[in-house]
């Protein structure tokens, strides 16, 4: 099988520890895991036109392909990087849903003017990348985030996209500026013949609710897997080593992780736990939160309310590297995820291979991966919050429980099925082609 992967995601991190989100771990897993794999005759994009950043990250990673399956112009540099991101953003900028007939005009006088210029430049491989002979039914194109640029699009290789969730267009007030391009572009270029991956039963029924021309064969659902830099810390030195870093303690801390954004309700988290009637006989717990600033969830409301508590029990660790993940997940006395919607739900699937006991909402895909193994509450009712990590705080049986529970409901989710459900989209796309 002839697969041309998109990697444009995984270059993004070279710049940003940020861009390791959730989707980064998916598209780096699956690309591991086909590196392997003699069924794939492997090549590699990066239609956002991030080379430089491609090939570094390539490079610390050790991989190496022939430049044949590299789709990288040899006349790449950063200036011209730099110079086709700019061309991309002034791109997506007047590509707007809504877009006014004026708006619409100037999108197609700047097609007209832009492309002669980047040429003159020397980036026509940037506009064009994947050369023509490649872009055959002999070939399988996946792009695992953004839309599918128009010369592939209408050209005859086969076609997958990966659309995690609707959640930018079913709740666009979780996004800045209620913005929902990438997801609102994926679904006005389907095409009958685009084969369409998701990752949970959840986001497959959103899809086939949307209004959309969709079949059910046309999408395929591949439920995600933790990362093997997750697993349950048994040693004490390692645990008392690694968490000293971080001034934590083993089990005197209850562990949450998410960008700082309205979708991942951590206010509501921060609010139940220092509303939590235990904490006096738990002088030393606290509240630790992993990941980066988002928007929109500004804190100091909070610590108004709580003056003093929460600069004493809440503590803000960013981003943390993955070295040391295990070990701040295995020392924590559990798990809360209270998201409103999630596509999937990996960090509590990455908690739950830590053999860490979880708490997370009742919503969305939650249910989907944690299954039995977990306790739930309601995320938009504080006092079905408090009342749920008061029992996980106060009952260590009840936690030792959810704790083996946990490990042997994580052992069903693998990066090796998540590949083989993918290659069968490929397959199916070979079915759909015209």
């Amino acid at each position: 099988m002839k697969l041309i992967f998109d990697v444009s995601v995984l270059a993004w991190s070279v710049r940003s520890n940020k861009a390791k989100t959730g989707i980064f771990r998916v598209i780096e897993n699956l690309l591991f895991q086909f590196l392997n794999d003699q069924d794939i005759d492997l090549y590699l994009s990066s239609i956002h036109g991030n080379f430089n950043d491609l090939k570094e990250y390539l490079k610390n990673n050790k991989i190496n392909l022939p430049s044949t399956h590299l789709f990288v112009p040899q006349s790449s540099n950063r200036f011209k990087d730099k110079l086709f991101q700019t061309h991309l953003w002034i791109y997506q900028q007047l590509d707007r849903k809504n877009s006014s007939s004026i708006s619409v005009f100037l999108f197609f006088l700047y097609i007209c003017v832009s492309h002669p210029v980047l040429v003159l430049f020397g980036l026509y491989r940037y506009l064009y990348p994947i050369p023509k002979n490649y872009l055959s039914n002999q070939f399988v194109f996946h792009s695992t985030f953004l839309p599918i640029p128009k010369y592939i699009q209408n050209s005859k290789v086969r076609k997958v996209i990966t659309i995690y969730d609707l959640i930018s267009i079913k709740y666009p007030e979780f996004f800045v500026g209620n913005k929902d391009d990438v997801v609102w572009k994926l679904i006005r270029n389907l095409t009958p013949d685009t084969n369409i991956i998701t990752i949970s039963e959840h986001s497959k029924a959103d899809l086939l609710n949307a209004n959309l021309v969709l079949s059910n064969k046309q999408i395929t659902v591949t439920p995600l897997a933790a990362s093997s830099f997750f697993y349950r810390v048994d040693s004490e030195i390692q645990l008392e080593n690694d968490l000293s870093q971080f001034d934590l303690n083993f089990g005197d801390y209850v562990l949450s992780v998410g960008t700082l954004e309205p979708r991942k309700n951590l206010k509501s988290t921060i609010r139940a736990f220092l509303q939590l009637p235990s904490l006096k006989k738990n002088p030393k717990l606290k509240l630790v939160l992993l990941g980066g600033k988002g928007w929109g969830d500004n804190l100091e409301e909070i610590a108004g309310e709580y003056p003093g508590l929460f600069q004493e029990r809440i503590v803000f660790l960013g981003f943390v590297p993955d070295e040391k993940l295990a070990s701040i997940y295995s020392g924590a006395k559990f798990f809360v995820y209270l998201s409103f919607y999630e596509g999937f739900g990996l960090p509590p699937l990455e908690a739950m291979q830590c053999g860490l006991p979880v708490l997370v909402s009742n919503v969305s895909s939650l249910p989907e991966v944690v299954g039995d193994s977990g306790l739930y509450a309601d995320p938009y009712d504080l006092i079905s919050i408090v009342t749920a990590m008061e029992k996980m705080i106060g009952d260590s049986e009840f936690r030792f429980s959810l704790s083996l529970r946990a490990l042997e409901r994580a052992k069903n989710f693998s990066w090796e099925e998540t590949a083989r459900l993918t290659k069968k989209a490929y397959l199916n796309s070979n079915e759909n082609s015209f």
